[in-house]
């Protein structure tokens, strides 16, 4: 699998600091990421890991007071962001950049939710993700996959068939418009890394960060720890 070259920057290092400070003083991010992004003359990517990791310090704590553990899951309800867990295991398997955002959850930097396709790496991540949850044992399970993404019903069917074979459990496999608007109002433990399914989660698991370290030993560094070459 390839690996991309990370060299830490104290250029960017300081960027991350003082978006950081801005955000807690209730600058808008569209402002102050331009302020930051221009005035360390930062790239595409340098600016969407700041827009993605870095969270105001209340928000950040609210969140991570939601995280759980994987043994916590064992006998309770799982509902999936299927997408967002898809594509961040992808993004990892692809040796694409992966951190811990301020909020305590792993995030990309693909940007590739809406024009997301399928690859040669997607059949094996869909068996990790098939495996885990074999492993993690909830009683019931409820994945939610936006229909507006190119080839999402065979998405859908292909899921409801393969997860059929191996659970024992319920599992529903939902084809709707908005995974957010289904997931926002689940009653049990949600799996995204989605900031409006965050905060209206009870409890959240990062299913992708308990995947990555139970299958690859993966463990992600903060934005302010390294950045980007290439």
């Amino acid at each position: 699998m390839h690996k991309m070259k990370i060299t830490v920057s104290d250029n960017f290092k300081c960027a991350v600091t003082d978006y950081r400070y801005l955000k807690n003083k209730n600058y808008s991010d569209k402002s102050a990421l331009k302020l930051v992004g221009d005035h360390y003359r930062l790239s595409k990517m340098e600016r969407n890991c700041l827009l993605r990791g870095v969270v105001e310090q209340k928000t950040s704590t609210q969140r991570k007071n939601k995280l759980i553990e994987a043994k916590q899951i064992e006998n309770q309800h799982l509902g999936i962001d299927w997408y967002n867990v898809l594509i961040t295991i992808e993004s990892y398997l692809k040796g694409h950049f992966l951190f811990l955002a301020d909020d305590g959850v792993i995030r990309d930097t693909s940007a590739t939710h809406g024009s997301y396709r399928q690859s040669k790496i997607t059949d094996q991540a869909i068996e990790i993700i098939g495996n885990t949850l074999v492993r993690i044992k909830p009683d019931k399970v409820r994945i939610a996959i936006d229909s507006p993404i190119s080839h999402s019903k065979k998405m859908a069917d292909d899921l409801r068939t393969r997860l059929t074979r191996i659970l024992t459990v319920p599992c529903v496999v939902l084809l709707i418009h908005s995974a957010d608007f289904e997931l926002k109002r689940y009653e049990g433990i949600v799996a995204s890394s989605d900031s409006v399914i965050m905060d209206s989660a009870e409890r959240i698991f990062d299913f992708p960060r308990f995947v990555l370290h139970t299958y690859f030993s993966f463990q992600p560094k903060q934005l302010d720890e390294f950045t980007l070459n290439g």
